[in-house]
């Protein structure tokens, strides 16, 4: 399916209302607690329902549950933002049950990731919505979160240009080069699983994104190998990885998780980076999907903010 033209939602201003939801496994009531006082020391406030705590075996509720509140978060004129508590699993499922039109007509900044990569992917594909990959609030968002983190995500969602740039970071080079174009990933099994669905992205002019947790070695392997054969590499201009910690069964191996990526990757005629600090790793930096990007000496650089800057409250 096509995707729509490309909303950027409107910047966050100080004291704006962040909407906190658990779209997928449910979260321990202290870190969300811990994660909503360090978006209060960053300037805004937080509004979440006591849902947010539901259990259902390894999901926060049922589904529908869950989509209403996604719904409702995204309806609720107050609320200037939505962030994730955690991942975990369930954010696929909830996929059948939203509204593109619903989000469509009230476009706002959304960000998590992890399993929320398959609503961060469906909100980019469906809906033409500018998301953002970052911390969940449950556990990655504390306050205690490095200055230079804190101000890079606070720079993202209030479009500061200076402070929404990723600080510098010595990234492993598995192919040399330089590239421009709009940013987008996530969760390498979680890319995966939209392959054959109406909200597989269009990979055209894109810096693809990938990282992941507890994948032993050869189903890293695997899953390139399958978004390879599938073509799914086909006009992306640069691929970035974030770090990949090995699982203890692939510790002692003669080769690591680069060697993989460089015998998997290493025909493309793209730029190829790993080591990002994004994603499944603490602290985890921000990163705006949907936007122009650029590789540039080794390093992603941001060229455009993802939200709209309006001088109204």
């Amino acid at each position: 399916m096509p995707r729509p033209s490309l909303t950027y939602p409107q910047a966050l201003q100080p004291g704006d209302c962040i909407g906190l939801i658990a779209p997928a496994s449910p979260v321990k009531r202290e870190s969300l607690l811990e994660g909503a006082a360090a978006l209060e020391a960053l300037g805004f406030r937080v509004y979440y329902t006591p849902r947010i705590f539901d259990a259902d075996r390894y999901l926060a509720g049922s589904d529908t549950a869950r989509a209403e509140e996604l719904h409702a978060m995204f309806a609720n004129p107050d609320i200037k933002a939505i962030f994730c508590g955690r991942g975990g699993y369930g954010s696929q499922r909830l996929i059948p049950h939203l509204d593109p039109a619903l989000i469509m007509a009230h476009p706002k900044l959304f960000l998590g990731y992890s399993d929320v990569t398959s609503l961060l992917l469906y909100f980019y594909q469906r809906c033409g919505l500018v998301t953002l990959h970052g911390p969940s609030v449950a556990g990655d968002i504390t306050c205690d979160l490095p200055p230079e983190v804190a101000a890079q995500l606070r720079g993202i969602v209030t479009g500061h240009a200076t402070d929404m740039q990723l600080p510098p970071h010595d990234l492993t080079v598995v192919r040399p080069g330089a590239a421009e174009g709009r940013l987008i990933g996530g969760c390498l099994s979680l890319k995966v699983c939209t392959v054959g669905t109406d909200f597989q992205p269009e990979m055209y002019d894109t810096i693809l994104f990938l990282e992941d947790r507890g994948e032993r070695y050869y189903a890293i392997d695997r899953m390139l190998t399958h978004l390879k054969l599938t073509g799914m590499f086909e006009g992306v201009r640069g691929v970035v990885f974030g770090e990949i910690e090995p699982v203890a069964a692939d510790r002692d191996r003669p080769y690591g998780v680069v060697d993989v990526i460089a015998d998997v990757l290493g025909d493309l005629d793209v730029p190829v980076l790993y080591g990002l600090q994004a994603g499944h790793c603490k602290p985890s930096l921000t990163l705006p999907f949907g936007t122009q990007v650029a590789i540039r000496n080794h390093q992603l650089v941001l060229c455009e903010a993802p939200v709209t800057i309006s001088s109204k409250k």
